[in-house]
């Protein structure tokens, strides 16, 4: 009896053990399959209706636009607000991207930024300033600690600005995970933006993906209008679409809101085949890693040369983005002869406004009756699974794995010598094939003197002969850089140093009525690296705004008086432009 109540209570406990493993599993389960997003968590961080001019995920140069920018009445100067209790985790300053940018973490998990700035406020704008002085430079990346700049929800913490490479006034605004720092869609947080506006589809283009797929019998992608409105597109051609082997589609969409004007990105793009969905991207978090796979997202060449997009609706080998939920053959269609084909493009805004496009293919061999494409000369194929290199005796090049989106039939040619250049134009494959990655460029130079190598940078040469410069580490008889794109590639010197020109004072002026003093700067190649204002022989801030090409200081506490300045600007490769004044304030 004692043996049978033993195996009967091991039994039990090891049922208790099941069920207990099971309710743990489906509440696991539960949770995971929650939306966890911290709806109605945040506040507004303006006091002012919320007016957008940039979306969530809206494609943009070489990334995804990782918030909603915020309108903000045309000017500076409204009080940026807190949107929840946390402390300031990070303060960047920067002439460029982002600009005066600011990081508040939170209890809940997430981040919130603001950027593009005017100034900031309270003990902010005082620990800023102490930190910009204590380490002589205006431009900053601190990391505060968590103790020091606590914020509560409704704190005014900053006044909105047009700082970095914002095109007008207005308030870039981000929620991130903490953790990951995957910016997440802030319009599925519950912030009070209008919007019952469907998206408006504006073109729609279909591809040939191989050598042996035509369509309307031809080799190359056919674009076609669309009309509609109000959700409802069509084709502006009654014509059948006529195909034959594999394609993919691609569309041009945008979406607007209530009140704006602006075009913004859209949500969610869903494409049907006879009914079933073979393509499905949503918008609702990425990874900055993955960013600038929006290269491979669009029609790269396409948007070079007319600055439209088309999404593609077919997905690249080594296109990696995390937005697609579906992608059935990659989104790749096989076109059949004799076979008929409904098309029909879903297409939603954050709001869930939809539209859609219907449309017709039939499958007919007779398509691939012409205008066969002329192939260029290839050099060499590289493959986008693993590292290529390619070298000749001028020139060298690295490609890291994972840096093509798909294999690449690569092509070298030699133009000719610019003026100025020490070496020709050596064309590394063409601008319209995207990177993920950075690729290394090594270009060989013959002999020049000591002061000329430390003179020399590597220009990138785009296909509208706009150069920019890419500077370069000498390795051997090499001048090496990278570059996040193909394209025309010589070395030039820069022994010009930068040009500074007073805007607002000239030599002994009296500056009493001056606020700031205020000077232009610019260079010829290879950019402006430093910027110091010395008044007295003391250092002193100096704020630059590369849109106006100025930097500027605002007196602060200078006493009354005879007054020197120096201003030393800095090139990329160590020319220093110097100006010396003596004024009274």
């Amino acid at each position: 009896m004692l043996l049978i109540f033993l195996i009967q209570t091991q039994n039990f406990i090891a049922l208790q053990k099941l069920i207990l493993l099971f309710i743990l599993s489906a509440n696991t389960l539960s949770f995971f399959a929650q939306d966890t997003l911290p709806v109605n968590y945040f506040r507004s961080p303006l006091d002012i209706p919320l007016y957008l001019s940039g979306s969530f995920g809206e494609l943009r140069s070489n990334h995804f636009h990782s918030g909603i920018d915020i309108k903000t009445q045309g000017v500076e100067g409204h009080k940026i607000i807190a949107v929840a209790d946390g402390y300031v985790s990070r303060i960047k300053v920067s002439p460029y991207g982002y600009g005066n940018a600011l990081y508040i973490d939170h209890p809940n998990g997430y981040t919130s930024v603001y950027a593009h700035l005017q100034k900031y406020s309270g003990k902010i704008a005082t620990e800023v300033k102490k930190y910009q002085y204590t380490n002589q430079t205006w431009e900053m990346d601190y990391y505060p600690p968590d103790t020091l700049l606590k914020v509560k929800k409704g704190q005014v913490i900053a006044l909105s600005g047009n700082s970095g490479s914002s095109g007008g006034p207005h308030l870039h605004f981000e929620i991130r995970e903490t953790e990951s720092e995957h910016p997440i869609n802030p319009l599925l947080l519950g912030f009070d933006v209008k919007d019952n506006i469907a998206p408006h589809i504006r073109k729609m283009a279909v591809y040939p993906l191989n050598n042996i797929s035509f369509v309307n019998q031809k080799n190359t992608k056919e674009i076609l209008s669309v009309v509609g409105s109000g959700g409802n597109y069509r084709l502006a051609s009654t014509t059948p679409i006529s195909a034959i082997g594999t394609i993919g589609i691609g569309i041009d969409v945008i979406d607007q809101l209530n009140g704006v004007s602006n075009k913004n990105g859209v949500y969610e793009v869903k494409l049907f085949v006879n009914d079933s969905l073979i393509y499905y991207s949503e918008m609702n978090k990425f990874s900055f890693d993955e960013s600038r796979a929006l290269n491979s997202l669009i029609d790269y060449e396409y948007y070079l040369k007319t600055k439209n997009r088309f999404q593609k609706s077919f997905v690249d080998p080594n296109n990696q983005l995390s937005i697609y939920r579906r992608r059935t053959n990659n989104g790749n269609i096989l076109i059949e002869d004799g076979k008929n084909y409904l098309i029909k493009y879903e297409i939603t805004d954050t709001y869930k406004n939809k539209s859609t496009l219907e449309f017709a293919i039939s499958g007919n061999k007779a398509a691939t009756s012409s205008n066969p494409v002329i192939k260029g000369t290839v050099d060499t194929l590289f493959s986008y699974s693993d590292s290529n290199y390619y070298e000749n005796k001028m020139v060298r090049v690295a490609i890291p794995k994972n840096a093509l989106y798909e294999n690449l039939p690569f092509q070298f040619g030699e133009g000719k010598q610019l003026h100025s250049a020490l070496t020709p134009t050596y064309q590394i494959h063409n601008d319209y094939t995207p990177l993920h990655l950075p690729i290394t460029v090594g270009i060989k130079v013959g002999r020049i003197s000591d002061e000329h190598r430390k003179k020399a940078v590597i220009v990138n040469i785009d296909a509208n002969n706009r150069l920019y410069s890419k500077g370069g580490v000498w390795r051997n008889n090499y001048l090496e850089t990278t570059s996040k794109t193909f394209g025309g590639f010589a070395v030039m010197l820069d022994t010009v140093p930068p040009i500074i020109k007073p805007v607002n004072i000239y030599p002994n002026k009296n500056m009493s009525n001056n606020s700031s003093v205020i000077f232009s700067i610019s260079d010829n190649l290879s950019g402006i690296k430093t910027y110091n204002l010395y008044i007295d022989g003391k250092w002193v801030l100096l704020e630059f705004e590369p849109k106006k090409g100025v930097v500027y200081h605002d007196f602060d506490k200078l006493p009354s008086g005879e007054h020197s300045l120096k201003l030393e600007v800095t090139d990329g490769v160590g020319n220093v432009g110097l100006l010396e004044m003596p004024f009274v304030r």
